[in-house]
């Protein structure tokens, strides 16, 4: 769960504004709405309905929250001092999940993808097996179904890249974690369903993408460093890596930048 509450369930409350919501949009759906009228529809529902309504209530990523501009510019601030105080990886997990600021992860759709925008969810610590675990799991819906990141973060300081801009052990080791994690995935795809039914709403189904294997729908992403440490030989092997294993090389530079985007697009 990401959340402090259990989104399966509406509270008594939330039950009574969701009956008038549907009571406001029966008046009008024979005829049609207007703009202003649909507007209002979406007023009037819960904010927590979004989350009950969904595949996985407790992974859902509400884009309501992004409307709140002192809390993202606060969360992007408070982000960009701890990268500068020289943190672990742990602090950097610390900060995101012991806090709930999801939305640092979030931004990642922003990262150069082109799904995210209609529907959002994050997993964290999301298990493949006993041996492999991804920190993070989005998956992001567009007008052609879900598609999956999984995200290994690594530290921001320590052997990130060599002298000539080879790859150091930090990012060698991330690289190694997420090609293990491909491999499994090939030959184990199916069994991830059984996952994905923990977290599913007793009412939903899970869509196709869930059950069914297609590569071109499966991402990774491995964060190390800084800008600094990047190089000519570092975006090239980047380049590499994302044309031949679809793994996307970033530094923590990268999520400051796709952060900075999700302010502005209010938006996944």
């Amino acid at each position: 769960m990401l959340y402090k509450r259990n989104f399966t369930e509406l509270t008594e409350e939330e039950q009574v504004e969701l009956e008038k919501a549907k009571l406001y949009y029966n008046k009008f759906k024979l005829d049609g709405f207007s703009s202003n009228q649909l507007f209002k529809y979406h007023e009037l529902l819960p904010n927590a309905y979004y989350h009950y309504n969904s595949i996985f209530p407790n992974n859902y990523l509400n884009i309501n929250k992004l409307k709140e501009v002192e809390y993202l510019e606060t969360l992007g601030n408070q982000f960009q001092h701890l990268l500068d105080s020289r943190p672990t990886e742990r602090d950097i997990l610390n900060f995101i999940n012991e806090d709930y600021n999801f939305n640092i992860i979030a931004s990642l759709f922003h990262a150069g993808y082109d799904f995210g925008h209609h529907k959002a969810f994050l997993f964290k610590e999301f298990e493949l097996t006993s041996t492999f675990r991804a920190d993070y799991l989005l998956v992001g819906k567009s007008s052609g179904g879900y598609n999956f990141i999984f995200v290994e973060l690594e530290s921001p300081y320590g052997q990130i890249t060599l002298k000539n801009g080879e790859f150091g052990s930090t990012f060698r080791k991330g690289i190694k974690q997420v090609e293990d994690w491909d491999n499994w995935i090939e030959g184990n795809f199916n069994s991830l369903k059984l996952v994905f039914n923990k977290f599913k709403s007793p009412i939903k189904s899970l869509p196709e993408e869930f059950m069914t294997l297609d590569k071109s729908r499966i991402n990774y992403v491995v964060v190390a460093g800084r800008r600094s440490d990047f190089k000519d030989k570092t975006y090239e092997l980047k380049r590499k890596y994302l044309k031949r294993n679809n793994i996307k090389i970033l530094h923590y530079d990268n999520i400051i930048d796709s952060f900075d985007f999700l302010k502005m697009a209010k938006k996944y």
